[in-house]
C-alpha cells in the first residue's frame, strides 16, 4: 500500500483518533497530577511522535512543547539506541543534553512496540515547580552557569522494562525541594504517557503496522505540500527585522534575516549576541520550536501541526552565540527572554514578506510584533507553619495584550489576532487563595494609551497580591521589556513595558527590576504586576475620534490621553481636525531631513501598483507613498530613503538609551514606520522582495 492509497475519509477518521489519543492523554495527566501549575493553569503537554521522533500530533495547551519533544526524543534515540526496549520510559529535562525548553520542563519519553517492533514515541512535559539549584523555583536571574540553576538530567530511564528504575527517583527526591509535590507531578507524566502509549498500541492493532505508518507519513506528506505550495505565495527576496533583548540595562542584539526563494523559508540569525552569564541563553531547537509555532499560526492554522511544517522551514543560529549556547552557559529561562525574542523578531521578518506579497490571503493578516517576548513572571516561596518550604508562581504574568492587526484591534489578555486559542489558562482565584497563603486584589485590564495606531493594541494584566497568613514572601522576577517595548507595524506606537511594583506598608511603592532575585513582601506590603502590551497597526492619528472615545468610556485612556496619543478632543470634531492637523505639521517641522532626495526625472507611473510595506506601493522602481502619492525610493534603495525621520529618547535621565524612529510621509506628516531600537544603531528593518532589488 503507498501514501496515495489511503482514502481520505479514512485518513481524516485516523488523523481524529490520534488527536483524541493525545486529548485522552492530558485529561490523564490532570486527574494524576497536584500543582496548580498543572491542574489550573495548565502549564503541560502530550506529544506523539514516529519512530524516528518526527512529530504527529500535539495535544495540551503549551505548544511549545511539541517541537521541544521531536530534539528530545531523537536525543534519547541517539543516546540509547537499540537498548531501547518495551516497558522503557526515560526522562530527561537539560537543554544541553538532550532535554526540552528549560530544566523545570521535564521531558517524560515512553516508546510504543508492537510486536517488538519501534513503531512510536509519546512525550509529555510539563512544568514542575522545583528542579533545584540555587533558588526555590530554579529560575535565578543571578546565577552565571548552568550548574548553578537545576538538577540536570540527560535521557535516563525512569523505567526499565516496566520496573521503576528507583536510583533515579531517589536522586531526583534528594535534589529538589517540594520532591512529594514534584514526584506527584512527575507520576502524573508517566500516567498521560502510559494511557497515550495504550491507545497507541490499540489504533495499531486495529489497522495494521502497516497501514498505521503509511498513514502518519501520508498525513505528513499532505501537510509537507499544502505548506509549501502556501509559501510559493510569498514574493522572493529578503527581509531583516532587529530587536534586543534586555537584562537590567544590558541590552543583547538579536537581528534576523528571513530569505524566501520559492517554496522555501530561512530564518538567519546570525550576528546575535554572544552567549552570556545570564540565565536566558538558548539553544537553536528552541528557538525553532516557538518561531515554528508563531509562523505556523499565521500561515497554517487550519493544517495539521506535524513534522511537514518543520520540513520546508531552515534555521540558523550561530554556536556560542545567545541562540544556542554551550556549557556552561546558564539556561533556566532558554524559553523565555533570548529565545522568545528571537522568534518574535523572525515574524516581525515575515510579516515585512506578507506585507509585499499580495497573492497570498495571509498578506491581510498583518500586525506588529508578537505578545510572546513581553511577559513578566515572579515566583514566590515561604515556609509554611509546618515548617516546610512553598511556592508560587503568578502564571498570570503570561497574559500580556496583543499587537493590533489589520483591520482590528489588538486582544486584551489574549494574545495574537490570528491563530488558535491562547495558551494555558487563568487560574481560579479561588482555588489558589485556597492553595496558597496568599489574598488576591485584583485581576483585570491595565489602561495604558501605549501601543496606539489606527488600530491599538490590546491591554495587558495587572494583578495583585499581598501574604496572607505568612509573615514574609521571597521573591524571583524573570520577566522582559521593562525598556524596550514591543512595536507595532505601518505607523503604530510601540506598546506598554513590563512594571513590578511592591506597595510597602507605610504607603510607599517601589519599583523593582523584572529579573531579579531576594525581593522581599512583608505582611502589610502587596505586589503589583503591570503587563506589557504589543504595538498598535497604522498612524494613530488616523484612529476613527469614536473609537477613541469609546476607550475613554471603558476606562482604557482618559481625556488628556486621547489628546496627546490621538489628537481627539472628545465631543468636538473640528477641534480635532485642527488638532491632528497641527500634530502633524510639527512632526515634519521636528523630524530630520530625509535620507536622500528622490528625483524622478523622466521616470513613468505606467505600471501597476503593488504593495511593498502597509502604505507603501512599488510602481515599476518606485516607491510611492500610498495616501498622498509622494515618492519615497528609487530601487534598489530603502523606502525610507526619502522619508524624513522623527527621533524620540524614550527615556530620559539615567534611562537607557532606548529611542522611537518613526519615519514620516514627506507631505502629509502621517508616520509610516515606528522602529524601537537603541541610540545610535543603523536601521535594523528592510523589505527587499526580489522584484525591487531587480526593478533598477
Amino acid at each position: 500500500m503507498t501514501v496515495h492509497d489511503i482514502d481520505p475519509i479514512d485518513l481524516e477518521v485516523f488523523r481524529s483518533r490520534l488527536e483524541s489519543v493525545g486529548e485522552q492523554a492530558c485529561r490523564a495527566v490532570e486527574q494524576t497530577a497536584i500543582s496548580p501549575n498543572v491542574t489550573e493553569s495548565k502549564d503541560y503537554s502530550v506529544t506523539l511522535l514516529d519512530a524516528a521522533g518526527g512529530l504527529i500530533v500535539g495535544s495540551g495547551e503549551v505548544i511549545y512543547h511539541y517541537g521541544a519533544a521531536v530534539h528530545a526524543v531523537r536525543s534519547t534515540i541517539e543516546r540509547h539506541g537499540e537498548s531501547i526496549a518495551p516497558g522503557d520510559v526515560f526522562l530527561s529535562n537539560d537543554p544541553h543534553n538532550g532535554g526540552g525548553l528549560h530544566p523545570q520542563d521535564v521531558m517524560v519519553q515512553q516508546p510504543v512496540f508492537h510486536k517488538g517492533q519501534l513503531v512510536a514515541w509519546v512525550a509529555v512535559s510539563a512544568h514542575l515547580m522545583d528542579m533545584g539549584g540555587m533558588v526555590v523555583g530554579s529560575f535565578s536571574p543571578d546565577a552565571t552557569e548552568c550548574y548553578q540553576e537545576a538538577f540536570r538530567v540527560p535521557p535516563v530511564r525512569l523505567f526499565r522494562g516496566g520496573e521503576e528504575a528507583s536510583d533515579i527517583w531517589d536522586l531526583l527526591r534528594v535534589n529538589v525541594r517540594m520532591s512529594e509535590l514534584v514526584e506527584m507531578d512527575m507520576r502524573g507524566l508517566c500516567a498521560g504517557a502510559h494511557f497515550a502509549a495504550a491507545r497507541i498500541e490499540e489504533l495499531i492493532a486495529r489497522s495494521g503496522e502497516a497501514k498505521f505508518v503509511d498513514s502518519l507519513t501520508a498525513i505528513r506528506d499532505l501537510t509537507e505540500a499544502e505548506f509549501r505550495r502556501r509559501i510559493t505565495l510569498i514574493a522572493d527576496g529578503t527581509y531583516r527585522s532587529t530587536s534586543w533583548t534586555e537584562f537590567k540595562t544590558t541590552f543583547y542584539k538579536i537581528p534576523c534575516e528571513l530569505t524566501v526563494a520559492g517554496d522555501t523559508l530561512h530564518f538567519n540569525f546570525t550576528g546575535a549576541s554572544p552567549q552570556t552569564s545570564h540565565f536566558f541563553n538558548s539553544k537553536d531547537y528552541i528557538v525553532a520550536a516557538e518561531l515554528l509555532v508563531m509562523a505556523a499560526n499565521v500561515l497554517a492554522r487550519d493544517l495539521p501541526f506535524n513534522d511537514g511544517i518543520f520540513a520546508p522551514v531552515t534555521i540558523t543560529c550561530e554556536q556560542g552565540s545567545i541562540l544556542d549556547c554551550t556549557p556552561p552557559a546558564p539556561i533556566a529561562a532558554a524559553h523565555m527572554h533570548a529565545s522568545l525574542n528571537a522568534a518574535g523578531v523572525g515574524m516581525e521578518a515575515l510579516m515585512l514578506a506578507l506585507g509585499a506579497s499580495p497573492e497570498i490571503e495571509q498578506h491581510h493578516y498583518l500586525g506588529g510584533a508578537a505578545w510572546d517576548s513581553a511577559i513578566g513572571m515572579a515566583l514566590w516561596s515561604w515556609t509554611g507553619n509546618d515548617g516546610l518550604q512553598d511556592a508560587y508562581m503568578a502564571f498570570d504574568g503570561l497574559w500580556a495584550g496583543s499587537s493590533a492587526g489589520s483591520e482590528r484591534d489588538g486582544n486584551d489578555l489574549g494574545r495574537n489576532t490570528v491563530g488558535p486559542k491562547v495558551e494555558g489558562q487563568f487560574p481560579d482565584i479561588e482555588v489558589l487563595e485556597s492553595w496558597y497563603p496568599l489574598l488576591f486584589l485584583e485581576r483585570g485590564l491595565r489602561p495604558s494609551a501605549e501601543g496606539a495606531g489606527t488600530y491599538r493594541a490590546g491591554a495587558g494584566n495587572r494583578f495583585s497580591y499581598r501574604p496572607h497568613g505568612v509573615d514574609t514572601l521571597h521573591g524571583v522576577t524573570f520577566g522582559m521589556r521593562r525598556y524596550l517595548p514591543l512595536q507595532g507595524i505601518a505607523g503604530g506606537r510601540p506598546g506598554a513595558c513590563n512594571e513590578f511594583v511592591i506597595h510597602r506598608g507605610d504607603g510607599s511603592e517601589e519599583m523593582i527590576d523584572v529579573s531579579t532575585s531576594g525581593e522581599l513582601v512583608g505582611a502589610h506590603d502587596w505586589f503589583e504586576m503591570r503587563i506589557a502590551s504589543g504595538g498598535g497597526f497604522g498612524d494613530p492619528l488616523d484612529r476613527e475620534p469614536e473609537q477613541v472615545q469609546r476607550d475613554i468610556r471603558h476606562g482604557r485612556i482618559d481625556a488628556d490621553q486621547a489628546r496627546a496619543a490621538y489628537g481627539v478632543v472628545p465631543g468636538d470634531v473640528h477641534a480635532t481636525e485642527n488638532l491632528r492637523h497641527e500634530m502633524r505639521s510639527v512632526r515634519l517641522e521636528q523630524a530630520r531631513p530625509p535620507a536622500k532626495q528622490v528625483a524622478l526625472g523622466s521616470k513613468t507611473h505606467t505600471d501597476e501598483p503593488i504593495p511593498l510595506y502597509p502604505g507603501i506601493v512599488q510602481i515599476g522602481s518606485v516607491a510611492i507613498a500610498g495616501e498622498s502619492g509622494a515618492p519615497l525610493a528609487l530601487a534598489p534603495d530603502h523606502w525610507t530613503q526619502g522619508c524624513p525621520l522623527l527621533v524620540e529618547r524614550r527615556w530620559e535621565g539615567d534611562g537607557p538609551a532606548v529611542v522611537y524612529n518613526s519615519w514620516l510621509d514627506p507631505e502629509s506628516g502621517r508616520v509610516l514606520h515606528v522602529e524601537v531600537a537603541l541610540e545610535g544603531e543603523e536601521r535594523g528593518f528592510e523589505v527587499a522582495p526580489s522584484r525591487w532589488t531587480q526593478a533598477a
